[in-house]
């Protein structure tokens, strides 16, 4: 009986985690922008989706399944946000072989969270706003 107890609170532990983590699996393949932004409100809470205008493009993302990130095929880093190499842990993709910019004050936002991630849309937290993003084909 106490083995049959322990099979079942492992199970559940282990289904209780599934639901709740991202596979970095799923994040592997090209991420469009849909320029489709949300911000933080002075209380805390999320405003609305908002369209943004932007006269330049904001370039795709690539997640490969060798643990590369990059931008339009391109090595991912930038100076503030991003780096070459990526790993996810707890719906966190936190970056390495960032871009070092001495002349930049920036914002600690080297770790992006993984807000949603289903077959054909990704949201990400980054500095106190949310992108999302629509695989590419």
């Amino acid at each position: 009986m106490k083995s049959l107890t322990a099979f079942c609170i492992t199970v559940l532990i282990f289904v209780a985690c599934e639901s709740k983590f991202v596979a970095p699996e799923k994040l592997i393949g090209i991420w469009w922008p849909t320029y489709e932004m949300q911000t933080k409100e002075p209380g805390g809470k999320w405003g609305p989706w908002t369209t943004i205008n932007t006269l330049v493009a904001i370039p795709n993302m690539e997640f490969t399944a060798s643990g590369r990130f990059l931008r339009d095929g391109k090595d991912g880093a930038d100076c503030c946000t991003a780096g070459n190499k990526y790993a996810v842990s707890n719906n966190i993709i936190t970056f390495s072989e960032t871009k070092a910019c001495p002349q930049v004050s920036c914002a600690n936002c080297n770790d992006w969270k993984i807000v949603s991630l289903n077959d054909d849309t990704l949201i990400l937290e980054v500095c106190n706003s949310r992108s999302k993003y629509a695989r590419g084909k």
